[in-house]
């Protein structure tokens, strides 16, 4: 099975294995199935990764997204293109997953049939100034002389034109090859050709006796009265060649166990760099990573003479306290780092072996050095969490609008995140200036985005139908909140915290009966309850306002809210 099916984040992006990485992304992509297109395939984004291809549609992104493994590709092979005909990169793969034989298409059968029963003539040779004419260049290429039209057919290796480089159709070489046949025996003679003689009687080439026409063979002799090339010229004129666009394969790829090739299509450019990077990705072969065992441990030095079996036993460890146990325990992790360093660059196997303890080990020389943001735990989980981050150098097309709809994908997946989710740990909602700085924050000094592209991707949120959606206050305040997060929730949840209020006795004796009415809070307050910025927790609260929820009250120490009790009394009333 070439074709598997491929699980989407919540940003509708392709969810990446342990290890994966992204190495390139391009839109307006199609898919092929050999030379059918695959009707449901045709409009979405090719993504590369260091393990797969994948294909994400855009009107059905769940249902119609694919990946082919890396690891199941024989070779890739480019196509540049012609005239109408787009750039595609074809993907063979390995022998256990091709197709044993090819599919006959339609008339294939007619085309390979055997000739009529019975003795049959020499087919008649080719002349050597045979010639076919490319209906794309109109190019005169010579007919190859090992080329025989009673026997070829859709497998028949063509060689393409010597100008466009396009292959012909067959049906076109065949055509061009019993013109030339038919010519050279009607130049030289007697021909063994059936005659039609002016009664309407069919000569017989071999003995000349009259035959009906409506006989296949001579009653005399038995030889053909229809050489086989005649038939196939009138097969070829009743084949019309597909027009483009290209055929569509009506049933699924998804699942086959045999699959000729799969093609990408690309429509809106980048081809020449997605091929670039997929040979350097199948040459590097990451995924075997995954399955690399780890590293031998060193084997102590035997020099006792004694036996293996006794060399290899572990000496018991003797406990040592104090500073004399925090220098041997130093000691012993140098001589284990000096031996995965000399044993891991000693070839290239072993260092594609190591390669994890050699990046943990770097990381930890990095977090005793304090280098970089290993220091921060905030921004190693944000690192972390940018891992399938899109850069400008990965995109296909300069075009702006597909950067900016990968940015919009990148942080809405940020977000969304349960694990080290931003929105989470902001109390479901922040600011889009606070936002813009904790992504670029994030990524290091690397990449870093501008205010404006940073707006640009947020607006296209609900575009894009993502979980996330930019929200404007009022006051013009851009805020970064969850799809399902409404005005209603939000009154109730301060409602519920007021009304947990008149339990709770306030600090300062007051003049009120806060058993029944409660305690106005500020926005100060609020913020540290719900984990808001002020001025998030500002806005909401004049929102609630606005609904009638809450009422003010402007006094010397400062704004302060309340349930709306004149409203309540006022409906009791």
């Amino acid at each position: 099975m070439l074709l598997h099916p491929l699980d989407l984040t919540t940003a509708l992006r392709p969810s990446l294995l342990p290890d994966e990485t992204l190495l390139f992304v391009q839109d307006a992509v199609g898919l092929y199935e050999g030379k059918f297109k695959l009707p449901k395939y045709q409009n979405g984004q090719a993504y590369l990764t260091s393990h797969r291809v994948c294909y994400v549609d855009h009107q059905e992104p769940r249902s119609c997204s694919v990946a082919v493994q890396l690891k199941d590709v024989e070779r890739p092979d480019f196509y540049a293109g012609f005239l109408k005909s787009s750039p595609k990169i074809t993907l063979y793969p390995k022998p256990s997953k091709r197709l044993s034989h090819a599919t006959p298409i339609a008339g294939s059968s007619q085309l390979s049939s055997a000739p009529p029963s019975g003795p049959s003539t020499p087919a008649a040779s080719l002349p050597s100034t045979a010639t076919w004419v490319c209906p794309i260049c109109s190019f005169s290429n010579p007919i190859p002389s090992n080329f025989d039209p009673a026997i070829a057919n859709a497998r028949t290796p063509l060689p393409p034109c010597l100008a466009c480089g396009i292959k012909p159709p067959m049906v076109h070489v065949v055509k061009a090859a019993i013109a030339a046949m038919t010519n050279r025996q009607t130049a030289g003679g007697p021909s063994s050709v059936p005659v039609e003689s002016p009664g309407g009687s069919i000569s017989c080439p071999r003995c000349t006796f009259r035959n009906h026409p409506s006989l296949a063979v001579c009653e005399m002799c038995g030889a053909s009265l229809a050489s086989v090339a005649d038939k196939r010229l009138e097969l070829a004129k009743d084949i019309t060649r597909t027009e483009s666009p290209g055929p569509f394969l009506n049933s699924s790829p998804v699942g086959k166990d045999i699959v000729d090739c799969i093609k990408l299509s690309f429509r809106g450019g980048g081809e020449k760099i997605f091929y670039e990077r997929l040979k350097n990705a199948l040459v590097q072969r990451k995924w075997l990573l995954q399955s690399a065992p780890p590293i031998p441990k060193p084997r102590p030095a035997s020099g006792s003479g004694q036996p293996d079996d006794c060399s290899t036993q572990t000496p018991e460890r003797q406990k040592v306290v104090g500073v004399a146990g925090l220098e041997k325990r130093g000691l012993e992790q140098r001589r284990n780092n000096e031996a995965v360093i000399g044993t891991a660059f000693e070839d290239l196997d072993a260092l594609m072996t190591s390669a994890k303890e050699v990046i943990a080990l770097a990381e930890q020389f990095a977090s005793q050095a304090n280098i970089g943001t290993s220091g921060n735990p905030e921004a190693n989980a944000a690192a972390s969490a940018l891992s399938l981050v899109t850069t400008k150098d990965m995109l296909g097309s300069k075009s702006e609008s597909l950067y900016l709809s990968e940015l919009s994908r990148n942080l809405a997946e940020w977000l969304t995140d349960d694990t080290r989710g931003i929105l989470k740990t902001e109390g479901g909602i922040m600011t889009l200036v606070d936002l813009w700085a904790v992504f670029n924050r994030a990524r290091g000094g690397v990449e870093l985005v501008s205010p404006t592209d940073f707006e640009k991707a947020a607006r296209k949120w609900d575009e894009l139908k993502l979980p996330v959606r930019l929200r404007q206050f009022k006051s013009g305040l851009l805020v970064v909140q969850g799809r399902d997060r409404t005005d209603d929730k939000t009154i109730a949840t301060l409602l519920a915290w007021l009304k947990d209020l008149h339990s709770e006795p306030p600090a300062t004796e007051v003049s009120w009966d806060w058993r029944l009415y409660g305690r106005g809070v500020t926005a100060q307050e609020t913020a540290e309850r719900f984990g808001w910025s002020v001025g998030v927790a500002t806005e909401e609260l004049e929102m609630a306002e606005e609904n009638g929820a809450l009422c003010r009250e402007q006094g010397l120490d400062g704004l302060r809210f309340w349930e709306n009790w004149i409203v309540k009394e006022v409906g009791e009333c």
